[in-house]
């Protein structure tokens, strides 16, 4: 059996009018956060309920509807009827006369109520449709916005991560020049000490070879006598060495024409002729 609109919102058929309308927001806020079919199908039928309901002339027709529903099942003949058999006829045919004409003109109205009620009930649907497609839209559109913001989000906080890289990176390019500074500082305070202790070695040295200047100034007379001895002696003793050698010539030479003279003698001897002169020859 289809629920009656009453069941849909969960509400008692005396409900007021603020007891329906906290029905269906509740009911709402609750299917809204459902995606699938059944869900959907379940508010569009809510919202025609909350339509109908919530005027008080298609309430009327409704519960009229409704109460014509329901009175077969609950219309029973009186106890006393069933007595007699032509007055149980009789009776039986009274009350239906009595009962057709209200319930016939009744029927009429009802009839051109439900066409009224069909047709604002049929462009209720189609308002509910549209609101359900621009609910579905808006959803839509609400999930492309909140993709959009995620991107957004995620550009944000991509660009936060590489600003922060950044002034990671400047901070260490900072450190690393404030150290370059300090070392080049250090630096230069180890060149300037090395300067003022290669000048102070440079005035020692200086002041030593000056002393050692004035020392060699005193020493200068000795020492060319000791070159000018060394002279002599060393001319002395080339004079030695030329005269031996010339004594050691003269003695080659006279060994030589010694020879050629016995040569000569002996020669002269044999009867043989010498072309060369042992007086004059070497």
């Amino acid at each position: 059996m289809a629920k009656t609109l009453y069941q849909l919102l969960n509400i008692p058929e005396s409900a007021d009018d603020q007891q329906i309308h906290r029905a269906f927001k509740d009911i709402e806020r609750h299917l809204l956060k459902r995606e699938d079919d059944a869900g959907i199908d379940t508010l569009n039928r809510t919202r025609e309920a909350f339509v109908i309901l919530s005027d008080a002339n298609r309430r009327i027709a409704y519960d009229r509807k409704l109460a014509a529903s329901r009175l077969p099942q609950d219309l029973s003949p009186p106890a006393a009827i069933n007595r007699h058999p032509a007055s149980t006829w009789l009776q039986r045919v009274a009350i239906a006369a009595l009962l057709l004409f209200p319930i016939g003109s009744w029927l009429y109205h009802d009839h051109q109520q439900t066409k009224q009620q069909a047709e604002l009930e049929r462009i209720q649907n189609d308002k509910a449709i549209a609101a359900a497609e621009l609910l579905k839209n808006q959803r839509e559109q609400a999930l492309r916005e909140n993709e959009q913001i995620s991107a957004q989000y995620q550009d944000e906080q991509q660009a936060k991560r590489t600003e922060m890289e950044l002034r990671l990176r400047q901070q260490q390019l900072d450190d690393a020049r404030i150290l370059t500074e300090q070392q080049l500082q250090n630096q230069a305070r180890g060149l300037d000490l090395m300067e003022k202790r290669l000048n102070t070695d440079a005035r020692a040295q200086e002041q030593n070879i000056a002393e050692r200047q004035a020392e060699l100034q005193y020493q200068k007379p000795a020492m060319a006598m000791a070159l000018q001895e060394q002279k002599d002696q060393h001319l002395a003793l080339q004079r030695q060495r030329s005269l031996k050698q010339h004594d050691e010539n003269i003695a080659s030479i006279n060994s030589l024409r010694a020879a050629r003279l016995k040569a000569y003698d002996r020669d002269h001897r044999n009867g043989g002729i010498s072309t060369s002169n042992p007086a004059v020859d070497p």
